[in-house]
């Protein structure tokens, strides 16, 4: 049995993010060529005044009381600007990027949280809840992997609907594509990066999270599915356990899709 009912959205993770089959383990083996890392830096611009915005879509699995799962589906408009600088205890320089939410185009802007970033000569790092995230390395080609989530304990549990859940198992970030052309959103990009963090999928759990980056712009294209279920362990098992979609048999955790809808 299934409750659907629309709600104000409430802050969840945004892990650092689309539909697939599982990520095939065989990396690209393309001839060497010569990798301009100036050129690699746009996708990941840090300058203040900088904002993008984004259509945010999220749907959040719980228990449902007496039963069945409830799907709780939110819809809201988001703002990141980067709108400062500091120095950390390192003499890196850190920018602050303020998140503000509204529910439609004639509401208020309304400050949320407060994110941080760095990009080096090497690397690409954003914090959000307290986690630090890799979320690129350079210089980078279409083979690279990497741990982006070095500085956070795979086991950690958050509680998503009041539900504890351990999302970061097994994440491995990897370029999927480069330098290609991409229709996203109302917007055509003539450069593209998709860097894939995690693909896994068993009987219990769908873990997926891919992002999309633009040059000159960032982040124009984020999903992520977070999803428990026990489905699986009926005794028999249904005949339909591992082809049931995951947004059918789904008990705990959420999807979330995240599009550009403007920037400057």
């Amino acid at each position: 049995m299934f409750v659907q009912r629309s709600y104000i959205p409430v802050t969840v993770i945004l892990l650092a993010g689309l539909f697939g089959n599982a990520a095939c383990n065989k990396r690209a083996t393309d001839p060497y060529e010569p990798v301009d890392v100036a050129q690699q830096y746009p996708y990941f611009p840090l300058e203040i005044g900088k904002y993008i915005e984004y259509a945010v879509d999220s749907v959040v699995y719980d228990f449902a009381p007496g039963g069945g799962t409830v799907r709780d589906s939110s819809h809201t408009l988001v703002r990141e600007t980067v709108v400062d600088t500091l120095r950390d205890n390192t003499g890196s320089l850190v920018f602050a990027i303020e998140r503000a939410e509204r529910a439609g185009d004639t509401k208020p802007w309304q400050p949320r949280q407060v994110y941080s970033a760095t990009r080096s000569a090497t690397q690409a790092t954003r914090t959000e809840n307290n986690l630090r995230f890799l979320k690129l390395i350079f210089p980078f080609d279409r083979s690279s992997t990497w741990d982006g989530n070095l500085w956070i304990d795979q086991y950690r549990e958050i509680e998503i609907a009041g539900e504890r859940i351990q999302p970061f198992v097994n994440w491995r970030y990897e370029v999927d594509s480069l330098h290609i052309p991409a229709q996203i959103g109302g917007f055509a990009f003539d450069s593209v990066l998709v860097v894939t963090e995690v693909d896994e999928t068993n009987a219990i759990e769908r873990r997926l999270s891919r992002v999309k980056y633009a040059k000159h712009i960032g982040v124009v294209y984020r999903e992520i599915w977070i999803l428990d279920s026990q489905y699986c362990n009926q005794i028999p098992a249904p005949a339909d356990c591992l082809t049931k979609p995951w947004v059918e048999k789904a008990e705990k955790g959420y999807i979330l899709r995240q599009i550009i809808t403007g920037h400057n």
